[in-house]
């Protein structure tokens, strides 16, 4: 596909091959003049933004101020404080986004998430009440799906819900809970029918993280970073209104919010894979302290070179997916390539950095000849989940097995 040459192309629309409509060139200028009034403060509120909450409270305040452009959820209808973006311009602003080094906004699991999700299935109630406070921040969201013995199989969850009167009852643990430590609600998945078969008795429902029997306890990574926790949940209590959709029919409420998730999220991931190699080049060029430069290593240039061609398998594969929802398809299969070969690209990418870094690289942040300010060593140690995160190699395999190469079903997948 070729850029309509009459339309006027905000910077970095260059990098991608699609059609750009009037209307979507205006778009992307109009989300660039935005940000030329409205970023640099916040880049230098993060600038002096030293501990964990310091920078949380900035992402708040990022998104209130985004949320007023109508720029925090621009997937939402309008009636809902967003603008009905099609997904060309959501490919649009990411893309801008990325090449303007936007920051990520602190309620970003809820808007891309949760809050489709009440507009699809929520009621009026629910929608007026949790939908503004989602939107500007001043509600953050985490996401309870996943359980110990119920990740990969996310159908196998135990956590139990029992209605007493006009309350839930909730028991269980949640596990790889990101941001559960700053949240103030989370959508989770609750059996509420112990007796219904896997994918069945299964309700979405919403829960305070403030409520008593909620106890949220950090995981420490092998980064030294607590991003993901465990929430154990003790009997907590909460209207049997804050359930969303019909009691009972939460998978499938899952499965409308999720259906076409990794149609966009290619981009996010494919522009952190294009600055990763970005930076690794320019490191390549640069002369170490001893004065040794890494480009000058045919070994290490022709590994650079892989890695571009990599990069751009990730790109082209996802923007094959995404010609599909832009023709009105369902997304197929390319997601879990993308996701599959994308992963493993993201490690061998900071493999590569570290050994063009040296012995440097492996200094940790804070010290003073650290390349990348130290951010090589932490990136490669968080790399190692990254075949975990998100759906795991094998599940993703087994996708492709199933759709593409027609192999049966593992069996415990009906189990």
């Amino acid at each position: 596909m070729q850029h309509d040459a009459t339309a006027p192309s905000p910077a970095g629309l260059d990098e991608l091959d699609i059609d750009l409509s009037e209307t979507d060139a205006g778009f992307g200028a109009e989300w660039s003049s935005w940000l030329d009034a409205n970023l640099p403060a916040i880049h230098a509120d993060y600038a002096t933004a030293t501990s964990a909450a310091d920078k949380h409270a900035v992402a708040r305040k990022w998104q209130a101020r985004m949320s007023e452009g109508r720029w925090a959820a621009i997937h939402w209808p309008p009636e809902f404080g967003g603008r009905s973006a099609t997904a060309r311009q959501q490919l649009l602003f990411y893309l801008l986004s990325a090449e303007r080094r936007v920051p990520p906004l602190a309620g970003r699991i809820g808007l891309n998430l949760c809050g489709p999700t009440l507009i699809a299935h929520g009621t009026p109630e629910q929608q007026q009440r949790f939908l503004p406070p989602m939107l500007d921040g001043s509600e953050v969201w985490c996401q309870g799906f996943s359980e110990p013995d119920a990740g990969s199989d996310l159908a196998s969850l135990r956590t139990r819900g029992e209605v007493d009167g006009d309350e839930l009852v909730i028991s269980g643990q949640k596990i790889w809970t990101s941001g559960a430590q700053v949240a103030d609600w989370m959508f989770a998945l609750v059996r509420t029918d112990p007796d219904a078969p896997k994918r069945e008795g299964i309700s979405f429902v919403l829960v305070p993280m403030r409520t008593a029997g909620v106890d949220v306890r950090p995981i420490r990574q092998i980064s030294g970073d607590a991003e993901f926790n465990e929430v154990f949940l003790d009997e907590v209590r909460v209207p049997v209104t804050n359930v969303v959709g019909r009691l009972n029919d939460g998978w499938n409420v899952t499965r409308t919010t999720l259906a076409n998730e990794r149609a966009i999220l290619f981009m996010g991931q494919q522009m952190a894979l294009t600055a990763t190699l970005r930076k690794a080049i320019s490191m390549a060029k640069t002369p170490d302290p001893f004065g040794v430069r890494a480009a000058d290593d045919p070994h290490l240039r022709n590994r650079l070179a892989q890695g571009w061609i990599d990069v751009e398998l990730v790109r082209l594969n996802g923007m094959r997916n995404l010609a599909k929802v832009l023709t009105g398809r369902e997304p197929g299969p390319e997601g879990s390539m993308s996701k599959l070969f994308g992963q493993h690209v993201e490690q061998h990418l900071h493999e590569l950095a570290l050994d063009l870094g040296g012995e440097f690289a492996i200094l940790d942040r804070g010290a003073d000849d650290a390349p990348n300010k130290g951010k090589w060593a932490l990136g490669w140690l968080r790399t190692r989940a990254s075949t975990i995160g998100g759906g795991t190699s094998e599940i993703q395999r087994n996708v492709l097995a199933e759709r593409i190469l027609g192999q049966p079903r593992d069996p415990w997948a009906d189990a």
